[in-house]
């Protein structure tokens, strides 16, 4: 297993952070809002995603961004000014592959994901919270699709995941208008769990994934796939899929007979009626 120092040995375009049970990744260019610098910052994900995947002893991932002006505003735009400027469609295209590619291996980790926004997120921004599986606000940001207001759309997934998170009509409000949301009203339509005041943003985030250190990462990781690949079918469907993954948790781990009978075993035996009473 590589130390996760040797994660970065390819850019500084990302910190990553080990923190008993969790991953912490800071998007690190505040001189630039934190945008997203291609390929760099994908192949630093795909590292921490790698390194994830084979620590059992890893239970979230918490992304968040260098400084307080901006969680993150997207791609970077020296990169975009070149492709429209030539009309390079071809490597455009090649960048949103990759920056799909990017988000769906986030939305899979078998782990709890985090987003700490404690400043604002647009577009490519926008489209990361949309893939992790909590976002968490400071009181005072504001997120927001806005490509329509530029002549541009999302291409990275918000027409789809916003849809299936807040609903059709309220998914169609966002990113038709283009408009900046506050976290009040993030938290409101189920855009994001909760929002503090900044300056207790990071204490609730630990907290919050504290609560993940102690559960088996297998029952996380079987919990969450029945959830993600099941939330847009018909019910039954669904249900029938929760069974399915359920027997195939028991069929390939060992944690949820021993912690039956480990949770039996600790129970008080049962009080025996006295004679006479």
């Amino acid at each position: 297993m590589p130390a996760v120092d040797a994660l970065l040995s390819e850019t500084d375009s990302v910190i990553v952070e080990r923190r008993e049970t969790s991953i912490w990744v800071t998007l690190n260019r505040p001189e630039a809002a934190n945008a997203l610098k291609p390929p760099a910052t994908f192949r630093a994900f795909d590292r921490v995603f790698e390194y994830i995947r084979r620590d059992q002893s890893i239970k979230a991932l918490v992304i968040t961004g260098a400084g307080d002006r901006a969680f993150c505003i997207g791609s970077d735009l020296s990169f975009l000014e070149d492709a429209f400027r030539t009309r390079n469609f071809g490597a455009f295209r090649d960048y949103l592959q990759e920056f799909n590619a990017c988000l769906l291996a986030l939305e899979e980790l078998p782990v709890p994901t985090v987003a700490m926004v404690q400043g604002k997120a647009r577009a490519g921004g926008f489209e990361l919270i949309l893939a992790c599986d909590f976002v968490l606000l400071a009181d005072d940001v504001w997120i927001g699709d806005v490509h329509t207001p530029y002549g541009h759309m999302p291409g990275a997934g918000a027409t789809q995941r916003l849809a299936r998170k807040v609903g059709v009509q309220k998914a169609m409000d966002i990113i038709l208008t283009g408009r900046w949301i506050s976290a009040e009203e993030a938290v409101a339509c189920g855009l994001a769990l909760k929002r503090v005041p900044r300056d207790a943003l990071r204490t609730m985030t630990m907290e919050f994934i504290a609560q993940f250190a102690d559960k088996i990462r297998d029952s996380l990781r079987f919990s969450k796939s029945a959830l993600l690949r099941g939330w847009d079918l018909p019910l039954r469907d669904g249900i029938r899929l929760e069974m399915q993954t359920y027997l195939e948790y028991l069929a390939t781990s060992e944690a949820p007979t021993e912690m039956f009978w480990n949770n039996q075993a600790r129970r008080a035996p049962p009080r025996q009626p006295q004679e006479g009473g």
